[in-house]
């Protein structure tokens, strides 16, 4: 108990009991003196809110930004994310009091959420889920921290996602197409995900270092699941690669330096869409269609698992209906019989014995 410091965080944290709980954050300083003073403060105002039964109030925002700052930054490498799902929770919710935040707000934010509309599309239930999912994360560390006497996301039905995985993926003639309206940049990134499979923020986050001509591979060290993943060099990456200057220390590094999706890329990403005619596909569907081709030119579902980084086959098997010759393959294991002659009828053997006679 007290402040101690925490692998990959520059401030002091500290920890105490509180309720039967622990309650830990950052202190948000570096020296060790001020984060002293800040753990005895935070400590000190748990044992005053135990005394007297009551949670200090505390606005929605300020539970967001608490952990934004104490968890969600120091922790996750997707706290980007996350940074622009609260500004999107915030949007709705305002200025409350994390206490005023029910069962029955809650249900009509998700009401609000299915009605909205995105870049021309319906906000779908595993959207608005993920949304979900964080504020009860929020909420958890709001009771885990003693600011917050319960979660009331955990009483909240979320979206049914069963059989919804989407598959959408490009044709040959729809690839030809966007390819042919991409402009230089835009088309590099694409063929990069068409050839690799990559996500977005891998394709975004992948710097010189992770490339290794002579080994013909890229490794990938900032994944979603946080593993280390390999991936071969098509010749078509290899070629774009290559034809890119070493302007910084990511691949593609945008305007301001740094790896860049939003703003100009983002705009040429929706106008080539729209010029190549095609309906309902996002730039992940470039990873969808990577692996399609894969499957629908043979490759087994293992070995798509591995490339695509899945930690089990298990995601990977929405793309077997594709692949209908390993079906066909197995039925001819079986051993091959000869039907045996039907034996005649009693009767039948009977009239023919007394016409021969």
């Amino acid at each position: 108990m007290g402040v101690y410091r925490k692998t990959g965080s520059p401030c002091w944290w500290y920890s105490f009991t509180h309720k039967g709980r622990r309650v830990f954050a950052s202190t948000g300083a570096t020296d060790h003196k001020v984060a002293k003073l800040v753990y005895l403060r935070e400590r000190n105002m748990a044992i005053e809110r135990r005394a007297t039964g009551e949670l200090a109030p505390i606005k929605l925002c300020g539970l967001f930004a608490k952990f934004i700052d104490d968890y969600s930054r120091p922790n996750k490498r997707s706290y980007r994310e996350d940074i622009y799902i609260v500004k999107t929770l915030t949007a709705f919710f305002g200025d409350r009091m994390a206490a005023d935040v029910t069962i029955h707000s809650i249900e009509q934010y998700k009401a609000h959420r299915k009605q909205a509309v995105t870049a021309g599309r319906q906000i779908s239930g595993a959207r608005i889920n993920r949304e979900l999912s964080l504020l009860k994360t929020v909420f958890n560390k709001g009771v885990e921290w003693g600011l917050v006497e319960f979660n009331p996301v955990q009483r909240v039905k979320f979206f049914c996602e069963k059989g919804r995985a989407r598959t959408r993926y490009l044709t040959a003639e729809e690839k030809h197409r966007l390819l042919a309206v991409c402009p230089p940049a835009l088309r590099r990134i694409v063929i990069m995900a068409l050839k690799t499979g990559m996500r977005q923020g891998e394709i975004f986050g992948l710097r010189w270092a992770d490339v290794d001509f002579s080994a013909g591979q890229l490794g990938l060290k900032r994944t979603k699941s946080g593993m280390i993943r390999f991936v071969p060099m098509h010749s078509d990456v290899r070629a774009v690669l290559a034809s890119l200057p070493r302007s910084g220390e990511h691949v593609f590094e945008g305007d301001r330096g740094g790896p860049t999706w939003h703003g100009a890329r983002r705009g040429e990403w929706d106008k080539a869409v729209d010029a190549a005619g095609l309906r309902d596909f996002r730039f992940h569907d470039l990873r969808h269609t990577f692996a399609s081709e894969l499957v629908m030119r043979g490759a087994d579902l293992k070995t798509v698992s591995e490339l695509l980084g899945h930690s089990t086959t298990r995601i990977t098997e929405r793309y077997a209906h594709l692949s209908p010759a390993h079906k066909a393959v197995a039925i001819t294991l079986l051993a091959s019989e000869a039907p045996a002659p039907l034996a005649a009828p009693k009767v039948l053997r009977d009239i023919e014995i007394r016409a021969s006679a």
